[in-house]
């Protein structure tokens, strides 16, 4: 599945302004992390993605809740992970009505630090 432009330019440079929530504490570690979207036939597609400069290991959690007009719903993924240098991976992903208000809690955690790649957006259809 193609990741959204902006977000895998960003990863491509190894830069620290990806999608969500790549701040001075994740460049200075080597990694850029967010969430990118996909829209399709009135659904949209959601997935967390990271990129290091370096190897990588340690855990994630990719938490979603979403609402609208049809109700909302509360998902929640996560386990191990491990990263090549240089290659984006996917963490976690979930399809939700287009329309959904979506609040994202996407986190990494190794070598006893947690980096915060979280996003909250409306999506709009």
């Amino acid at each position: 599945m193609p990741i959204t432009l902006g977000l895998i330019a960003a990863l491509a440079i190894g830069g620290a302004a990806a999608a969500g929530g790549s701040g001075p504490d994740n460049a200075q570690a080597g990694l850029a992390c967010g969430v990118s979207t996909q829209k399709s036939g009135g659904m949209l597609t959601l997935e967390g993605v990271l990129q290091s400069s370096e190897a990588l290991n340690g855990d994630y959690r990719f938490a979603l809740r979403s609402s609208g007009g049809g109700g909302s719903s509360t998902i929640n993924q996560g386990g191990p992970f491990s990263a090549a240098p240089g290659l984006p991976v996917s963490l976690g992903k979930v399809t939700v009505n287009a329309g959904s208000k979506v609040d994202v809690d996407f986190s990494i955690t190794s070598g006893g630090k947690k980096y915060d790649c979280s996003q909250q957006f409306a999506a709009t259809t």
